[in-house]
């Protein structure tokens, strides 16, 4: 007789080898494998339009799960029998919090844990008809599965309960608080048996008959479709049942997991919010000094490192402590201190953002009071002396600035390569007399004056030399992205590792690492491996700013070669601010910018109104306004329209399909309704840039504001040169502060406001409002 396969047998899965690097090692080498892997997935399918389903307490859509499961990430925390990674708990709680750091929808990641745990409890049972019938599916995310248990009484005074009539059991009761049962189709129910007063667990499915799941509102985590589940006299087959006796002990086992794992999705979640707090901050002033420099707030900063430190010590001993060969199957201590540490930091951490925020902490505005109310939620599931606590908010601004630094660093390394990319093919469309246009030309002798490649000056020759060494190694930059190559090196790796991840002949590799590892953008590490420089993750992650910083790469490619051969410019050059930049500014507009233009929340509220866009760019700036903002309408001007199935239910899911205008990019009506225009300002001349502020104007409702993306000039001679060449070869004009300004008081405009603008992406927006 073999012995009873318990959840514990399943889940208590231990890494082979004694040898291993710090926690702290191994969990940034997870950190970073979850970055390269998953990380894009949540910033292009899970966090557009997160903010407004959590205004409108709308549940997370049942596709993302399915979505995860294609890229394996609904597999990572599951056994290899049953096609999972078969990853351990440390593991799978580090990509949690990591999930949970990056997700602007804190229930995406806690709803992956739950059914993924739900899913080892089928298995565990060792009843082949539940495996066979569940566990593929669950897998596979066509089926989601939570467990109903809290009923607020011992497990022995169970008002739900089970008895065994004419071969079927009979459940009768109800579960008061589900996460996940609005969209659930499987819930493992623990009842009391009315005969032996045992507990026991049932697979109840949503469509049995007597079956009722009932929404649930809460203060917090409104995505996670939180409901009650009502059983009036539900008959089950009896191969339905999960555990014949003892289901308390499986509970225990199960429980001691989720206490760790919830505490993972609050140990990510709080370090997002003091790292965007910090963010936030520094930009403001008072009395003349950075906020950032006052003692009273690096103090506050100080304490919310230490309790985030505190609580990732304690949390990552417990998870290191899932593969203990002698771990006690039904409790486990330290899961338990770490639930309560974490979920106390988090609320603390909570209240000193809200101090350090002022009444911005009190709006809906901004995320500061979502994640007080999604804290105080997951709650349920000291002090030391003052110049430590300053010390510690020093190194914390210090290491967050740092890390700024290094993007930044990276980031203008890449563009200073790009300009001399742009300076070498100038230099040689003008030694070759490719023919250009007036304008065109103009351009390039300027970048040709900027860049030092003029006949008359000392030392050409030389700097053309330098110019080509940097315009190759842009040529290796754009072709190690394109590839593929830099991405895959957000996992450390050798030149053949690498290769063989991208599918790139190893020689070719090698020489591409080469020229990265001389411009610092790749970093060589022992045993001939390589690692992309950390300021280049947020580049080639994916979302919204790999696909700008692309569009940036393959601009300067394209025109650096239409240059040469006198085929740059003309209709259908992609310009910045449209196109794949798209996706980017929508998103910063949604989730930072939104919130300080006063009453556009309200006025995209209203069902009558619209969102009117003329980008000229495909449909690519509507889908991305679409996405983030789908709470309103979406008409769009586009000269030779979008197939309408581009833009339906399928891609925007959560909101209205855009509607599609076919005309000329100026043509908004007054009875539009427009409460917000977006219009590029690049792309088209001067006088046509002013009648279609003038026709979007006209279209704006009283207090509705227009919003238009522009190009920010570079502080360098030659990246300024290299701006008007590029505006050159769009056919635009080179617009000044001071004359977007004339033209938006002469629209009838006003409150311009200059309010974002990246440097190193060369990309900025002015926003202005109608008054009446």
């Amino acid at each position: 007789m073999t012995s009873r396969l318990r959840a514990a047998d399943i889940m208590d899965r231990r890494a082979e080898g004694a040898d291993r690097p710090t926690i702290d090692g191994e969990a940034e080498a997870l950190r970073r494998e979850a970055v390269s892997r998953f990380e894009g997935f949540l910033l292009d399918r899970a966090n557009p339009g997160a903010r407004f389903r959590n205004r409108a307490c709308q549940p997370l859509d049942r596709r993302l799960f399915q979505e995860a499961s294609e890229i394996g990430l609904l597999q990572f925390g599951l056994p290899t029998e049953i096609g999972g990674a078969g990853r351990d708990k440390f593991e799978w709680g580090v990509v949690i919090a990591e999930l949970a750091r990056i997700s602007r929808d804190p229930g995406f990641p806690v709803l992956l844990d739950i059914t993924v745990e739900n899913t080892e409890l089928i298995l565990s049972s060792g009843r082949t008809e539940l495996i066979d019938r569940y566990v593929p599916d669950l897998v596979a995310g066509r089926r989601f599965a939570v467990q109903g248990a809290y009923e607020s009484r011992d497990p022995y005074d169970y008002q739900t309960t089970a008895r065994f009539e004419d071969g079927h059991w009979v459940l009768n009761g109800a579960k008061r608080f589900l996460a996940g049962a609005v969209f659930a189709d499987l819930f493992v129910c623990y009842v009391r048996d009315e005969a032996s007063n045992d507990m026991l667990a049932f697979a109840v499915e949503r469509d049995d008959p007597g079956v009722t799941a009932v929404r649930l509102e809460t203060m917090g985590m409104r995505t996670m479709g939180m409901g009650q589940l009502v059983l009036h006299d539900v008959r089950l087959p009896e191969w339905r049942l999960v555990w014949r006796s003892d289901a308390l002990s499986e509970l225990n086992t199960y429980a001691r997991n989720r206490r760790t794992m919830s505490g993972c999705g609050v140990l990510g979640a709080m370090e997002g919010v003091v790292d965007a707090c910090v963010e936030s901050l520094a930009i403001r002033r008072r009395s003349g000094r950075r906020v950032l420099d006052y003692p009273n707030v690096e103090r506050s900063i100080g304490e919310m490192r230490m309790l985030l430190e505190s609580a990732r010590s304690s949390l990552y001993r417990a998870l290191d402590a899932t593969r203990a060969a002698r771990r006690d199957p039904y409790f486990d201590a330290l899961a338990t201190t770490a639930k309560h540490q974490v979920s106390e930091a988090a609320v603390r951490v909570g209240q000193l953002v809200m101090n350090l925020q002022g009444g911005e902490s009190y709006m809906s505005a901004f995320p500061w009071e979502q994640y007080m109310r999604d804290v105080l939620g997951l709650i349920g599931g000291q002090g030391s002396q003052e110049m430590l606590l300053i010390q510690l908010g020093q190194r914390s601004i210090v290491g967050l600035e740092g890390r700024r630094l290094k993007q930044d660093v990276a980031e203008r390394t890449v563009s200073r390569l790009a300009d001399s990319w742009w300076a070498v093919s100038a230099q040689e469309a003008r030694a070759g007399a490719a023919a250009h246009r007036s304008e065109v030309s103009a351009a390039i002798d300027d970048v040709l004056l900027a860049a030092g490649l003029t006949g008359a000056a000392d030392g050409a020759d030389d700097t053309l030399a330098g110019l080509t060494r940097q315009a190759t190694a842009f040529q290796s930059c754009a072709t190690a992205v394109r590839t593929g190559l830099l991405a895959a090196l957000l996992q450390p790796g050798t030149v053949a590792e690498a290769a063989e991840r991208v599918g790139l002949a190893p020689d070719n590799a090698r020489e591409l690492l080469g020229a990265l590892t001389d411009t610092q953008l790749v970093q060589s590490l022992p045993g001939d491996a390589y690692v992309v420089h950390p300021g280049l993750e947020r580049l080639v992650v994916g979302g919204p700013r790999t696909a700008a910083f692309k569009a940036r790469l393959r601009r300067a490619v394209d025109g650096g070669a239409g240059l040469r051969a006198g085929t740059a410019g003309g209709p259908g050059v992609q310009a910045a601010g449209r196109g794949d930049d798209a996706p980017l500014l929508a998103d910063v507009f949604a989730n930072e910018l939104l919130g300080r233009l006063e009453g556009l929340e309200d006025l995209l509220d209203r069902p009558e109104l619209r969102i009117g866009c003329a980008a000229g760019d495909g449909g690519r700036s509507m889908d991305a306004l679409a996405r983030e903002l789908p709470v309103a309408r979406v008409l769009a001007i586009e000269p030779d329209g979008v197939p309408a199935d581009e833009v339906g239910e399928t891609r925007h899911p959560w909101g209205p399909a855009p509607e599609v205008r076919v005309g000329d990019l100026d043509s908004f009506a007054p009875d539009d309704g427009l409460c917000l225009a977006w219009v590029p300002a690049v792309g088209w001349s001067t006088a046509h840039l002013e009648r279609r502020v003038e026709a979007a104007a006209r279209a704006l409702v009283p207090g509705g504001w227009l919003v238009m993306t522009l190009p920010l000039p570079p502080k360098r001679k030659l990246g300024a040169a290299v701006l008007g060449l590029e505006l050159a070869l769009t056919g635009s004009e080179p617009v000044a502060q001071g004359t977007v300004e004339d033209l938006l008081r002469r629209t009838g405009l006003g409150h311009i406001r200059w309010f974002w603008q990246d440097a190193n992406l060369g990309l900025q927006l002015v926003a202005s409002r109608r008054e009446r």
